[in-house]
């Protein structure tokens, strides 16, 4: 099939779908290496660059619903990798820690992200990478509702 021109093959968002999947799929591999479900890596993330955060500003930051983020957060501590904790300025705030499952798991997350991103972008220069990274973020943050 021939796609008029500025579809498919020409189109941000179809390439940057295409891309999405190959990216997921890869790091779900990767990630069941670990026995760790792709639900829980951005969390683990979060947690690992900010610990104690409570439920709603992981919300904000991860960008997700609050049910799912709870959900998850819920799957975590059944699995020993998080605990609630309740804050000592507020009974009625929740902070999230990782526990030492948790962060010694979430250690392991910084290196196996820079071996994918090589992966991925094994193609570009440092230049290029760089360049990347700058334009998608800049159409990123020009897109924020």
């Amino acid at each position: 099939m021939h796609w008029p021109k500025g579809t498919r093959e020409e189109s941000f968002g179809f390439l940057s779908q295409v891309l999405a999947r190959r990216v997921e799929n890869e790091m779900k591999t990767r990630l069941a290496t670990l026995n760790l479900d792709f639900r829980f890596f951005m969390t683990l993330m979060q947690l690992l660059v900010q610990d104690g955060q409570n439920q709603r500003e992981l919300c904000g930051k991860l960008n997700l619903p609050e049910y799912q983020v709870s959900r998850n957060l819920d799957a975590m501590a059944k699995d020993g990798l998080i605990e609630r904790r309740t804050s000592p300025t507020s009974r009625r705030t929740t902070q999230v820690f990782l526990t030492k499952k948790g962060h010694a798991l979430a250690q392991k997350l910084p290196p196996l992200i820079n071996t994918l991103n090589d992966a991925f972008l094994g193609a570009l220069s440092k230049d290029e990478r760089t360049a990347l990274v700058a334009m998608l973020q800049k159409v990123l943050l020009s897109t924020e509702a």
